[in-house]
């Protein structure tokens, strides 16, 4: 027997020792043709399946490089994200810690400003007093 795979051609031109009331050689003929031609039709059928399911292998394989790059940037900006949001919280903590020794400071300077009024305030107070007194000192000996 040979190892070789059979052929639609094999088929078709297989001939076979004839016999007396063997088979009738034009059906023989005629059924090996069918055979031959189903034959073929399989093997293009069978060939067009590989050649789909390799085109099918190779339009997975890109989807898959696509889905690794789809999530290898998606990892990206997730950690660029979080980043930047971790930048920001740093950023907003600073100028909040800023903002608070700001007015802490004009806090310490209006407290200031205010005892300096109050001084200044009270100082007047008393030259006026002063002055009114002498003002009141001085009529007094002018009038009398």
């Amino acid at each position: 027997m040979e190892n070789r795979r059979i052929t639609p051609l094999d088929i078709e031109s297989k001939e076979f020792p004839t016999s007396f009331r063997g088979y009738s050689a034009p059906e023989v003929r005629a059924f090996l043709e069918r055979v031959a031609a189903e034959f073929e039709s399989l093997l293009r059928e069978i060939r067009d399946l590989e050649q789909r399911t390799a085109e099918l292998e190779k339009e997975r394989d890109e989807l898959r490089e696509r889905e690794s790059l789809i999530n290898e940037t998606l990892v990206a900006a997730q950690a660029s994200a979080e980043r930047i949001l971790e930048a920001a919280r740093e950023k907003a903590s600073a100028i909040l810690a800023q903002a608070e020794s700001e007015r802490t400071q004009v806090s310490a300077q209006i407290e200031h400003l205010r005892a300096e009024r109050d001084a200044f305030i009270a100082q007047l107070r008393s030259f006026l007093d002063a002055f009114y007194t002498r003002l009141e000192d001085t009529k007094r000996r002018a009038a009398g």
